[in-house]
């Protein structure tokens, strides 16, 4: 008996309608696709030389294949997809930046310089800027305020900065426990435009299956990425056949999406680590599969009548069900999760960096000052 979802399919056929099989495979291990003399390459064109009667393996009708082989009706509709591994996490060296976006930081940092002047404008404190200052940056880290408060007016404009500076403290620290807990995925490609120019870039590779249709799409495409896509394809040679199995794709599958149908892209992410794939959101195209058969093939309607009872129980889409789970039954539970809550030091990083820098800070400060109030002191001495 044989396995794989076409392999099944096709037992039942042959068990249904009491015929026997002797299985052939491609030479070249495609479809098919026509050449430039008209002879086609791949099952398509053993179809046409006679050399077999029928070929399954997700093969479907176009205009070009139906004037040389003959088809069944359609037994399954799937889509091209393509799988691309995650680019990772985000580097957590700036993860105290990660909290809020660029917007956000502008407006507190504007906030925070001009806040204080406007108040000791408004409210006429009788205050330095820079003690202001600092008091306003100390509050968001829960310091209290050491400047008297006189009037009611000035004690409601201080609880509301107070509360306003609580909640930013809040968001901020809650934000970063999360990234720090779960860090920020980079965003994965998710669309064929988003490939192609990832292609063109140089940082991606994109396999397909040798003789696939889907090069018939990019080069008829009115988008240029997509015929972009097909050429850097063709030029670079980057095509597996039916014979690879799930562990040559795998060691492939670093900076490389692998187009295909979903069904298989499916049976592959399976036997990966789940987490660190993606399937793209978008559909290059909907295909129609179906038993190529030779032009003179005389039992056509008898396999129609068997393919139409079989779709319609649903008995192919149990057969791809079953597949799948078994492969992540095989592949899948092999691979370990491991889960690390230690913090490393490159996790750390931003908060080291800002303690130098504040350091860095705090000496010229102290620097600047000393030589300020020691040129005052000559200054006096000269004077006197």
């Amino acid at each position: 008996m044989l396995e794989g979802i076409e392999g099944r399919f096709l037992d039942l056929l042959s068990k249904t309608l009491r015929f026997r099989y002797r299985l052939k495979t491609a030479p070249d291990g495609e479809p098919g696709k026509m050449n430039k003399n008209g002879s086609w390459t791949g099952l398509i064109g053993m179809l046409q030389r006679k050399e077999i009667d029928m070929a399954l393996n997700f093969l479907c009708p176009t205009e070009e294949r139906t004037k040389v082989v003959d088809f069944t009706d359609s037994y399954e509709v799937d889509y091209v997809k393509f799988l691309v591994d995650k680019p990772g996490a985000v580097p957590l060296k700036l993860s105290l930046l990660y909290p809020f976006n660029s917007e956000t930081w502008i407006c507190i940092f504007l906030i925070m310089v001009i806040g204080p002047k406007v108040l000791i404008l408004m409210f006429r404190l009788k205050v330095s800027y820079m003690k202001l200052f600092l008091q306003l940056l100390g509050s968001f880290l829960n310091q209290a305020f050491t400047i008297p408060l006189l009037g009611t007016r000035n004690r409601i404009i201080f609880f509301s900065w107070c509360l306003f500076a609580m909640l930013v403290s809040m968001y901020y620290s809650s934000t970063l426990l999360s990234f720090l807990t779960f860090p920020l995925q980079k965003a994965p490609l998710k669309n064929f435009t988003e490939l192609s120019e990832a292609v063109g870039e140089g940082t991606h590779r994109c396999f397909t299956l040798k003789g696939s249709f889907a090069l018939t799409v990019f080069h008829s495409s009115p988008h240029e990425p997509l015929r972009n896509l097909g050429r850097a394809i063709e030029d670079n040679g980057w095509f597996f056949d039916k014979h690879d199995n799930f562990g040559s794709l795998r060691k492939i599958l670093k900076k490389t999406a692998v187009m295909d149908i979903r069904l298989k892209l499916e049976l592959l992410h399976n036997s990966l680590h789940f987490d660190s794939y993606i399937m793209s959101d978008e559909n290059l195209i909907s295909l129609n599969f179906a038993i190529a058969l030779r032009k003179d093939f005389c039992c056509k309607e008898s396999l129609n009548s068997v393919i139409s009872a079989v779709t319609s129980a649903g008995i192919y889409t149990k057969f791809e069900r079953e597949e799948i789970f078994k492969v992540f039954l095989k592949e899948g539970l092999l691979h370990k999760t491991v889960n690390s809550a230690e913090l490393k030091i490159d996790d750390l990083y931003g908060v080291f960096i800002l303690l130098i820098v504040g350091y860095g800070v705090s000496l010229v400060v102290v620097i600047s000052e000393i030589v300020y109030f020691s040129y005052i002191e000559k200054c006096k001495t000269l004077l006197f």
